[in-house]
């Protein structure tokens, strides 16, 4: 029989500041484990969990991970040939490093260009340089933009503007510059 590691957290309660209340927490520790090795497989840096009198927020730095299991078992596909600093800037390499695919940073609505314009931001046959925008993710009213890791060509969009996307959905392929 496994046994589960935990921890305790005592929580102060501040319902109301003249009574002095405190409860006992229990957090497994494998489920904290189990969370952080999915979010630094797939690339993200922060993730908020929380239930009723407990927040937990876990930051991971993607590029120190750092577990005893084989990626394989955790669910996550993970690419084998895709460096620390590609994960962190969001590329997947595809199979012949001819074009690589820029993913989503976050979940959001994919806008191909700005609310205010119509025209897009790049197009297919695009030069970018590193760091151009070639596309906004929007959450509610807030445009994130979504920059190209490399320079190149962008070969084609993946979604259609105003799609919904999630965390890692490929939105563009760009060509290397030679």
């Amino acid at each position: 029989m496994a046994t589960s590691s935990a921890f305790v957290i005592w929580s102060t309660s501040c319902a109301h500041p003249d009574t002095d209340m405190t409860e006992k927490i229990e957090v497994d520790l494998d489920e904290i484990r189990q969370i952080t090795s999915w979010l630094a497989a797939s690339g993200i840096r922060c993730a908020e969990i929380g239930r009723p009198g407990l927040t937990v927020r876990l930051n991971v730095d993607v590029g120190r991970h750092h577990d005893d299991e084989d990626d394989a078992s955790s669910g996550i596909p993970v690419t084998p040939s895709a460096t620390a600093a590609e994960a962190n800037a969001g590329i997947v390499p595809r199979s012949s490093v001819r074009a690589v695919s820029v993913t989503a940073s976050t979940v959001g609505v994919f806008l191909a260009s700005h609310p205010a314009r119509a025209k897009p931001l790049v197009a297919p046959g695009s030069r970018v340089e590193p760091g151009d925008t070639i596309g906004l993710l929007q959450i509610a009213h807030l445009c994130l933009p979504v920059a190209a890791p490399l320079g190149g060509v962008v070969t084609q969009p993946l979604v259609a503007h105003g799609a919904t996307v999630g965390y890692g959905t490929p939105l563009f392929e760009i060509s290397p510059a030679a």
